[in-house]
Formats: structure tokens, sequence, C-alpha cells
């Protein structure tokens, strides 16, 4: 007898395929693609994919392995079929391929797999939808983005994964893996940045801002500098987007600490909201005023290496400078630690300190001490800003990082 679960199995490819197919007939009737399947045909290919491996598993491997050949013969034969009745009109296999692709979420259906073929049924309706959105950014890229691309491929998937991740030297103070890393978030961003400029405009340093703060709000504040001195014309929507990536660097604090330890977390979230709301109401600010910015943008490459690898020696050489603090004063106590820690990153001393506070003798000393890391990498950004951007970007930040550190003091005395 056949299981009630079974029946859900089936119905939950049939689902999938109905929202592919509701894409492809959608488009259809747009006039974007010719009429191989849509609404009632994706679903009866995942249903063929669920009942070719309920075969397969139940009766024999081989059913599952011939379905899935003959599913290849019949869009195989469709293809041609399609493209000789419609040689001048005719263009592409995405409808067939998408077809295929269907028939294995169905195949994953059976098997229980709900969450990888959702995702890989929304993803694939997404693809499918954005379709004229990415054959015009595609006819809009240049040589030079293209070879740019490129390099940036090699930088983080070629060169990357083959540098040790071990420390060297004195005090094991010089990490390739973690240093290179930081070479690859700071290209990632700006490369990130270009593609959403190309796309929303200012607007998209602001995103670009979001994205950077979840990663490394200090190499995003050193990717916007570096731009800000070639397009000196959008200094806002660039400063906007380093003050955001800060407060998102304030909200994964939060994060961190609440992950580990509720006690921390619940007198550590007055003085970290606070300056949370201050940060998120001036880059509104910010934002409302760049608005306003009607300059063109004269966008150039999104590949700048040579300012990732200066970040890439100045962070080798502040993460030395922790190591060697860490070495000779921790019997100094927690603050000066968090002080040097701070410099370089406020992940590391942040969960340190938060493990630390489990003794609830600790807390208040843990507290002091995040707050005192975040102020400091505040105060480190405000120099990059202020050193390696524009005038009028550097001023900018600077001057809403150093309020920032005062109120900052101001609290971490206060509370």
């Amino acid at each position: 007898m056949i299981e009630l679960a079974l029946f859900e199995n089936f119905l939950v490819a049939l689902a999938l395929g109905a929202l592919i197919g509701l894409e492809r007939e959608y488009a259809r009737y747009q006039k974007k693609v010719h009429n191989y399947a849509g609404i009632r045909t994706y679903p009866l290919i995942a249903l063929f994919g669920a009942l070719g491996a309920y075969f397969g598993a139940t009766i024999s491997p081989w059913i599952l392995i011939t379905s899935i050949i003959l599913m290849g013969l019949l869009i195989i034969a469709a293809y041609f079929a399609f493209a000789e009745h419609n040689y001048h009109h005719y263009s592409g296999a995405t409808s067939e391929v998408a077809g295929f692709l269907t028939f294995f979420i169905g195949v994953l259906c059976y098997y229980g797999e709900f969450t990888f073929a959702t995702a890989l049924a929304i993803i694939m309706t997404i693809i499918l939808y954005a379709r004229s959105i990415l054959h015009n950014f595609a006819k809009k890229i240049k040589k030079n983005e293209l070879s740019d691309t490129l390099k940036f491929a090699v930088i983080s998937f070629l060169i990357l994964p083959f540098l040790p991740d071990k420390g060297y030297g004195p005090l094991e103070m010089f990490n390739p893996h973690t240093i290179w890393l930081m070479v690859v978030f700071i290209s990632g961003i700006g490369f990130i940045g270009y593609i959403l400029m190309k796309w929303f405009g200012e607007k998209g340093v602001t995103l670009a801002g979001l994205l950077g703060g979840l990663v490394s709000s200090t190499a995003t504040t050193t990717s916007f500098a570096s731009r800000s001195l070639k397009e000196k014309k959008i200094y806002l929507p660039l400063a906007a987007g380093v003050i955001l990536a800060n407060g998102v660097m304030f909200i994964r604090v939060l994060i961190e600490v609440f992950v580990l330890n509720k006690d921390l977390f619940s007198t550590l979230i007055i003085p970290v909201i606070i300056l949370i709301l201050t940060t998120g109401t001036f880059t509104f600010f910010l934002w409302k005023k760049a608005s306003k910015v009607k300059a063109k943008l004269q966008l150039e490459s999104p590949f700048t290496l040579a300012p990732a690898l200066k970040f890439g020696f100045f962070f080798a050489l502040i993460l030395a400078l922790v190591k060697i603090g860490e070495y000779y004063f921790q019997s100094k106590g927690v603050y000066l630690v968090s002080f040097i820690s701070g410099f370089a990153d406020v992940d590391a001393i942040t969960l340190s300190l938060s493990q630390l506070a489990k003794n609830s003798a600790l807390i208040e000393v843990a507290k002091h001490g995040i707050v005192t890391a975040v102020l400091t990498n505040v105060a480190v950004k405000a120099g990059i800003a202020y050193w390696f951007g524009g005038k009028e970007f550097g001023r900018i930040v600077l001057g809403f990082f150093a309020a920032l550190i005062i109120l900052g003091l101001v609290l971490l005395w206060m509370l």
C-alpha cells in the first residue's frame, strides 16, 4: 500500500514544476519564448521524474536510468522540431534545459530532498524570469570589464585556495591565507559595488555598503575610499555606504554576542542600539541628500588590485601588532587587548569576550572591552577614509565617526 508521505512527495514535485511552468507560460504570452512547454507540461515533467525515481527504487534502478534517457531524447526531439519549424525566429534552448532540470527536481522530491529541490526551483524561476535583465546587462559589458572579471576570478578561486592557512614568523603573526582573503574581500566589495552601481546608479553604492558590512566594514571603507578619489561627484553616496557598513558591523556584534552569551547581550544592547540608531539616522539623512545628486556616473574598472594590496599590507601590519600586544601585554588586562584588537578586527575579540563573560563576574569587563574594540575599529576606519579617500568623502566620514566615538565613550562611562 502506498504511504501518504509518498503522495506528499509527488504533490511537492507537481507544485515546483507548476512554479517553473507558470513563468514559462507567462513568458510565452509575453512573446519572449517559443511554444515549447508551459503551465501544464512542466508539472508533468516533474511528476515523471518523481515516478521514475519511485519505480527505480521499488522495481529496478534501470527504470530511472531509462526515464532519464527518454526525457533527454524527448527534449532533443522537441528542440530540433521547433528549430526546424521556426528557423528564422528560434534561438536558444533555455526552455528545453529547464525542462530537463525540472525532471531531476521531481527525482529530488521523491527522495524527500524538499529544501534542495525548492531552492533549485526558485533559482531556476528567477533566472528564467530575469531573461531580459541578464541579456541587457551582458550587452552592456565592455571588453575591459570582462577581462577584469576574469582577473578577480583568478585571485579569488585560483590563488586563495592554494595559500597555506597557518601562521609564519615570530608568534606566527603572518598568515598568507588570511591576508590574501582581505585582498579578495576588498576587490570583491568593489566588484559588487560596481555591478550594483551599473544597475541602480548611485543607490547601488548604498546596497554595496549594506552587503559589505556583513563581510568586512573595514574592507568596504577602503574600497569606497579608493573609489571616492575617482568618482568625486558621488562622494555623498559613497560616504553613506561606508557609514551604513559600519552600522551593519554593530548589528553583527550584537548577533554574535546574542548567540554566545544572553546575559552579556542584555547589558550590551542599550549602548550598541543607541549607536545603531544614530548611524541609521545619519545614513538616512545622507541618502536623502545624495538622491538629489544628478551627476552622470563615469564608472571605471571594477577591479583595482593596487588599493587592495595596499590594504592587505596594512592589515598584515596591524595583525602583527595585535599578536605582539596580546603576547606581551595580556597580563595588563582585557581593555588593552580589546583596544589593540580593534585595530584589525572586532569579531575575534567579541567572540573571545563573550566566552570569557560566561563567568558572571566578568560581564561588565567584557561589555566595556567589546565597546572599546568597536570604537577603536571605528577610529581606524575614520583614518582610512580620511587618508585614502577624497577630501569631501573623508571629511564627512571622519566627522561623523568622531562624533560616534565621543557618543560611545559617553555611553561607556554612563552605562
